[in-house]
């Protein structure tokens, strides 16, 4: 099976060096997607936008598909 490995970009590079198994491109195209709202949920407050990106790069390194989640939270109500 064939190893993808998915680079995190959310203010700094967090470069993955072990990689994950997918059957096929698309499968691993799909969890790229599936992991950017839990990047961008942690330690997000009121007020504050948050850009995270994955880059997929296959086992010869090669960058073959990426991904950017913008998210933006604000509050619409004084909540003091």
């Amino acid at each position: 099976m064939p190893c993808f490995f998915f680079d995190i970009r959310d203010g700094h590079l967090i470069v993955d060096d072990v990689g994950s198994e997918f059957p096929n491109v698309h499968a691993a195209r799909n969890a790229a997607i599936k992991v950017l709202p839990d990047v961008a949920r942690e330690q997000i407050g009121a007020g504050e936008s948050r850009e995270v990106s994955v880059l997929m790069r296959d086992e010869a390194g090669r960058n073959l598909f990426t991904a950017t989640l913008n998210l933006t939270c604000r509050w619409l109500v004084d909540t003091a």
